[in-house]
C-alpha cells in the first residue's frame, strides 16, 4: 500500500544526482527525509580560512520508504563497489502527473554505501494505518554539491 503524500514536502530524497541532465523525478520513486547529519572538518589559518583537504566524514540518514520495492535500491548498491549520487531536495512539489515540478534547494551527495539498517513500525492496533518502513544509512562521502537558486557550489571531500 503507497504512502500517500501531501504536494509539499519539507526534504525528500532521490536515488539520482538531480543535476545531471535528462534525470526525472517521479514522487513514487521518492523517499521521504526524516533525518540527516553529517560534518565536514578542514584545517584553518589563523584568520580562518581554509586551506588543505577536507577530512573524509559520513552522512547519516533516514528515510521513508514511499512505495514497497523502493528500498531494494539501497541494498543493491550496498554490494556494489562504486560510489553512487544521493539528491537530498527540500520544498519540493510535484505536479499532476506526480513529476517534480519545482524545488527551493538540494544537496547531491556522493559517496560509498557502508551501512544499512531497514526499520518497520505497525501501528499498536494492528489498523496498518500508521505502517511504514524506514531505512537508516550511513554514506561515505567523497563529494557534497549545494544546488540553489542561482548557483552549484561543490565540496570536494578527499582521503588526502
Amino acid at each position: 500500500m503507497p504512502v500517500v503524500l501531501s504536494n509539499q514536502l519539507k526534504a525528500i530524497l532521490v536515488t539520482e544526482d538531480i543535476t545531471e541532465p535528462g534525470v526525472n523525478v517521479w514522487q513514487d520513486n521518492c523517499f521521504i527525509v526524516q533525518h540527516f547529519h553529517y560534518e565536514c572538518r578542514r584545517k584553518r589559518n589563523v584568520a580562518g580560512e581554509p586551506y588543505g583537504d577536507t577530512v573524509p566524514s559520513y552522512l547519516f540518514f533516514t528515510v521513508k520508504v514511499v512505495s514497497e520495492g523502493n528500498s531494494k535500491v539501497f541494498f543493491e548498491r550496498m554490494r556494489g563497489h562504486d560510489t553512487f549520487r544521493y539528491s537530498f531536495l527540500f520544498n519540493a512539489s510535484f505536479n499532476s502527473m506526480r513529476g517534480l515540478s519545482e524545488y527551493q534547494d538540494a544537496l547531491v551527495a556522493s559517496g560509498y554505501l557502508v551501512d544499512l539498517e531497514e526499520l518497520y513500525e505497525s501501528a499498536p492496533d494492528g489498523s496498518g494505518v500508521s505502517d511504514q518502513m524506514l531505512i537508516r544509512a550511513k554514506l561515505l562521502l567523497s563529494n557534497l554539491a549545494y544546488v540553489g537558486q542561482e548557483s552549484i557550489l561543490r565540496l570536494m571531500i578527499t582521503n588526502d
